[in-house]
């Protein structure tokens, strides 16, 4: 698909969400199958939200620390799945979001700060 210049960066934004959530499917679908959908249903919305922060930093996907910080960040997500209530009904989906956007902004900024140290690490190596 080639992006013409008269798309939005709105558009594309949440077309890569929806294609996200697509991807991480699957993750819904295994814990369905098992018979823990409300789990399911958190670890696909935690899957999705470390696959957004792979995105919005796709251009460090060529460094091997950029992949295990994302492996840790999928480790993190493991007491988030399994420690929040996601079959009470007294809490809706707009009460997970601040858990959400904290989870996303966890994750991303163990990215920047990796990504942060990386460079100044480079560029001590090279003024040396």
């Amino acid at each position: 698909m080639v992006l013409g210049v008269s798309e939005s960066p709105r558009k594309l934004t949440a077309k890569a969400a929806y294609l996200i959530l697509l991807c991480s499917l699957p993750i819904l679908i295994v814990f369905a199958i098992l018979g823990r959908v409300w789990i399911g249903f958190g670890a696909w919305i935690c899957s999705g939200l470390v696959m957004l922060v792979v995105r919005a930093r796709w251009d460090l996907r060529r460094h091997i620390w950029f992949w295990m910080i994302i492996i840790f960040g999928e480790l993190l997500q493991i007491p988030i799945v399994f420690l929040m209530p996601w079959s009470n009904r007294s809490l809706t989906w707009f009460s997970f979001l601040p858990v959400a956007v904290l989870d996303y902004g966890i994750i991303f900024g163990c990215v920047r700060l990796v990504e942060k140290m990386m460079r100044a690490e480079k560029g001590t190596a090279s003024s040396q």
